[in-house]
């Protein structure tokens, strides 16, 4: 059995599911014995195109190194790619980068400019770090010797739709936080004399975050999910509040939990308001990693809108 270091690449259609199509294709060559994490690299010359997502797949067939390339070929055109231009965007690109045998014919191992590209070297060294990239040179090392120029790690676990373990366990945060600060609200002793500004205001500021998250669940409609994953099928929301923060269904939460604890008067109340935005902070993070997967003009979003929960500031 020879093994074979794949790495894989999409910038056109639904990026993530092309990955997993083609992972899902070349174990039915072979056995897959080791996946990378996922990352997202901006494209390396050709014309203007989007960013990609990119991954390296180890696996183990009985195949010398011109039939895996005419397979990768073929798994490639059952993604729907079309060779127009070179360097041109694509649904799906197999390169094979390294091997554990020699090469002859028309594929070439390694791959001529593996030790040069980080989005190839990253992954590698995840699966098969001891890979000869090139003559007496191994993934690690020329890893170490290039460094990192803005190859950003989206997730670990992303072969399967199924939710991860730990965006479950993010959403029961939230809903205990969320009720954790509803209860230091009535907490004995927490309430001081209630000033008819602070009610004023606290009333005022919980209308507002009501009105802010009711009006952002109902623009994302069937996209809407607790879940930092997206919906599979969902389109990305630009619109409405989303023209002014990334997330504003958290930036109504945090306006009704600081608002009813000022309502109240509740230092206690005001405090997990405080805790409550740095949780959300942290979802945020892992949120948007998951949504640049999934929607290829997210990071483009990001830059248009800075703001995650206060426009231009948080």
């Amino acid at each position: 059995m020879t093994t074979y270091a794949i790495g894989l690449g999409s910038n056109l259609g639904d990026r993530l599911e092309n990955l997993r199509y083609a992972v899902t294709e070349l174990g039915r060559v072979g056995a897959v014995m080791g996946v990378s994490s996922v990352y997202e690299t901006a494209p390396m010359g050709g014309p203007e195109q989007g960013h990609y997502l990119n991954a390296v797949v180890l696996v183990g067939v009985e195949e010398d190194p011109d039939s895996m390339l005419a397979i990768c070929h073929s798994i490639e055109s059952g993604a729907g790619r079309v060779r127009e231009e070179p360097w041109g965007p694509r649904t799906l690109d197999l390169d094979l980068i390294a091997s554990d045998t020699t090469t002859g014919g028309r594929a070439v191992l390694p791959h001529p400019r593996a030790a040069e590209r980080e989005f190839v070297l990253r992954p590698l060294c995840e699966v098969w770090p001891e890979a000869i990239v090139a003559p007496g040179l191994t993934a690690r090392e020329a890893l170490a010797a290039i460094g990192h120029h803005g190859v950003d790690r989206l997730a670990r676990v992303w072969l399967t739709p199924e939710t991860p373990a730990l965006a479950r366990w993010l959403v029961v945060v939230q809903f205990s936080l969320l009720g954790l600060v509803a209860l230091a609200m009535t907490y004995d002793g927490s309430v001081v004399v209630r000033a008819e500004v602070s009610r004023l205001v606290g009333v005022g500021l919980s209308i507002i975050g009501v009105v802010v998250a009711v009006s952002a669940t109902r623009r994302l409609d069937t996209a809407f999910t607790p879940n930092p994953e997206p919906r599979p099928g969902s389109s990305l929301v630009d619109h409405g509040p989303y023209r002014y923060v990334r997330h504003p269904i958290y930036s109504g939460l945090v306006l009704l939990a600081l608002g009813g604890s000022a309502a109240v008067a509740s230092w206690a109340g005001l405090a997990g308001s405080g805790v409550l935005i740095v949780f959300f902070l942290v979802k945020i993070a892992y949120e948007e990693r998951r949504l640049r997967m999934r929607y290829a003009g997210y990071r483009d979003y990001m830059r248009r809108v800075r703001g995650r929960i206060v426009p231009f500031l948080l």
